[in-house]
């Protein structure tokens, strides 16, 4: 797995990129604050555990979940205060409607524009009623093909996307309400422009019929 073989780079390299960040430890505020204290939140893709610790710091009761045993390794060690299981989030182990949020930065960026509706419908279905989903993508239409991964020799594919079609697979899978926001690259990072989107699951309309 390629994010076994670089996981010690990409620790070293990304584990503390929130402090060079205040757009996005802003939006992660706001996502705390859309979910309210101490409830159950997600963190997908969650590689060496730096934004499930912060979720933590500011009084979520944060899960990472990674597919790498070795990030989750990592992100134990670096951050025992939070909690961290690896997990493929095409199959959440979690039950239906069971955690308040999902943070998904950068989860996606792996994926193919046929596995967005997949994986946005897993997410659906483990957030409960009202439930907020915050996730960010690299924006554009290119694929980037890494033969060497932060010089790990792993292989990945970095997959654009344009927020019109991560809010059109979001609004199929049934998630109502939705805040697009783009950003420019900071000088530390990548040079793209960076999407992130904040998404509420709505009621039930079963709870929706009872309420006057």
């Amino acid at each position: 797995m390629a994010y076994d073989i670089a996981s010690e780079a990409y620790a070293r390299k990304f584990v503390n990129e929130l402090d060079h960040k205040p757009f996005d430890r802003a939006l992660l505020k706001r996502f705390a604050d859309c979910v309210g204290a101490e409830r159950p939140v997600l963190d997908l893709g969650c590689g060496p555990g730096h934004t499930t610790a912060y979720l933590t710091d500011v009084g979520l009761t944060a899960t990472g979940v990674d597919l790498s045993p070795n990030m989750i390794a990592i992100a134990s060690r670096m951050f025992p205060q939070s909690r961290f299981e690896v997990g493929d989030f095409f199959a959440l182990r979690q039950e239906s409607s069971s955690v308040a949020g999902i943070l998904a930065f950068y989860c996606i960026v792996h994926l193919t524009s046929d596995q967005l509706v997949p994986a946005f419908t897993e997410m659906h279905r483990v957030l409960s009623d009202d439930g907020v989903l915050l996730l960010s993508f690299h924006v554009g239409t290119e694929v980037i093909h890494a033969e060497n991964f932060l010089e790990t020799s792993a292989v990945l594919d970095f997959t654009f996307f344009e927020p019109q079609q991560i809010e059109a697979a979001l609004r199929t899978v049934g998630f109502d309400w939705v805040d697009v926001r783009v950003r420019a690259p900071y000088d530390t990072e990548h040079p793209s422009r960076r999407g992130y989107v904040l998404a509420l699951k709505p009621q039930s309309a079963a709870i929706q019929k009872d309420q006057p």
